[in-house]
């Protein structure tokens, strides 16, 4: 017992100074944790959100400052992007025979210089500062006036890209004729820039085989100015139709169904179908190959080809037709399909039901109404009488707009022009290989509109431009 108690702790009662300054000692402990773990971490983060709140006013100061210079630097890369393109149009963006071979038939045709031949060397190398440049040496034997000569001559030295007459030789032929040859030298930047490969844009016209390469194409018209340019040709009679030759300035194709931009709709759901590219074509190398298999239950029987946004007509053409190759007869109706800019839909037929076989022109007369200009070609349909069922395959090739001769006052012909709206970043080269793929046509352009060289085209400016 004794053991027991004399292990037992007693606790006195506090005295009222020993409470107090364990209170004080408290107070010291919660101060000091608050200020160790509270207050000093605000006061940092304070700190940082102080130094980010000046860095971020910084940057709005700079950003403020670079809006104010926005034009400044706008009209400053639109300089630069001028220079670098009038830089890259003086030379070729790589030695392609055919493309050369175009552009200089472009370039030469005075008819008072003959040209039989032109003999290409092999591409080298020349040395300009620190850069190796490719080239490459044209021989150009050739007789004629001589008055036609130098206006060859300068018609050459003002091409665009250019092409350098390196030297000339002539010698008289009799009183009225020179015949030599001249040297022109090309410059390319392959490996150097990049640059859009094509010059100017490369057709084939299709012929039978037993032909002259150098035969014309059909629907061609002597008599017809113009040629080959910009996905459309001058021409006379349409095959399979009842359109005189020489009656049109123009015949503007349209869609050449080279690309895949055309999509199959149907109109419900016992439409059905497929659209492709085909190899058996009637121009070009492709052509579209319109599938389908319709049961006309509905109210509307229709198999559609959507031709996209970009077939806008700004004037009413006399005819639209399109090649169609049949495989077999058809009750159905071949359409095109017409959008105004409110939005109304006008269907013309084309063609009541399909009696042939093999490649056919058909045609149809758009609206004539030119208060409903300017119209988009948005679709080709083929439609089937209802309750009728029917399954088959033709291709469609060659879509064509067919436009009257122009003529002023004088009996003159005119060409037919369109009206371009100048885009941030546009100069007259780039313009011309957009509309024409090429840049052969950018001295034209800049005629027909009044400018010179080194104007600044400003944004919203409508040019002039002839539609080929």
């Amino acid at each position: 017992m004794n053991s027991r108690k004399s292990r037992r702790i007693n606790f006195r009662p506090l005295t009222n100074s020993e409470r107090t300054l364990l209170i004080l000692l408290a107070i010291v402990l919660l101060v000091y944790f608050s200020n160790r773990f509270v207050l000093i971490p605000q006061a940092e983060a304070k700190s940082m959100l102080e130094s980010e709140i000046v860095e971020l006013d910084n940057r709005i100061a700079a950003m403020n400052d670079t809006i104010k210079r926005e034009d400044n630097i706008r009209k400053e890369w639109e300089m630069l992007h001028r220079e670098r393109n009038e830089i890259l149009k003086n030379y070729f963006p790589v030695l392609d025979q055919s493309q050369i071979i175009y552009l200089l038939n472009d370039l030469i045709t005075d008819e008072r210089v003959a040209i039989n031949e032109l003999s290409f060397s092999n591409p080298s190398d020349e040395s300009m500062g620190e850069i190796s440049v490719k080239n490459m040496s044209i021989s150009v034997p050739y007789s004629g006036t001589y008055d036609g000569t130098i206006d060859v001559i300068k018609s050459i030295g003002s091409s665009i890209p250019r092409v350098v007459v390196d030297s000339l030789n002539m010698s008289r032929e009799s009183d009225s004729n020179i015949s030599g040859s001249m040297s022109l030298k090309i410059y390319s930047l392959e490996g150097i820039a990049e640059a859009d490969p094509d010059v100017i844009d490369v057709k084939t016209a299709e012929g039978e085989s037993d032909r002259s390469l150098f035969a014309s194409y059909e629907g061609y018209s002597e008599s017809m100015s113009g040629g080959v340019s910009g996905g459309a040709y001058a021409g006379g009679a349409a095959s399979g139709t009842g359109i005189s030759e020489g009656s049109y300035a123009k015949v503007f194709r349209l869609h050449d169904f080279e690309v895949r931009n055309y999509y199959f709709i149907p109109s419900n759901e016992f439409v059905k179908g497929n659209v492709e590219p085909s190899t058996i074509h009637r121009s070009g190398k492709y052509s579209l190959r319109f599938e389908y298999n319709i049961l006309a239950l509905g109210q509307e029987n229709r198999a559609y080809i959507d031709l996209g946004p970009d077939i806008e007509l700004k004037y009413p053409p006399n005819n639209i037709s399109v090649e169609v190759n049949a495989f077999g007869y058809s009750p159905g109706t071949i359409g095109f399909r017409f959008r105004t800019q409110d939005g109304e839909d006008i269907d013309v037929v084309a063609a009541k039901g399909i009696s042939w076989l093999g490649w056919s022109e058909v045609e149809a007369s758009p609206p004539q109404d030119l208060n409903l200009y300017p119209l988009k070609l948005t679709h080709i349909y083929f439609e089937m009488p209802f309750n009728r069922d029917d399954i088959g395959v033709f291709l469609i090739d060659k879509l064509q707009a067919f436009y009257p001769v122009n003529q002023d006052s004088q009996g003159n012909t005119q060409p037919i022009y369109d009206f371009y709206v100048v885009k941030p970043g546009d100069t007259i080269t780039s313009i011309s290989r957009q509309i024409y793929g090429t840049v052969a046509y950018v001295n034209e352009i800049m005629k027909n509109n009044s400018l010179t060289s080194g104007d600044i085209l400003p944004v919203g400016k409508v040019l002039v431009l002839v539609r080929r």
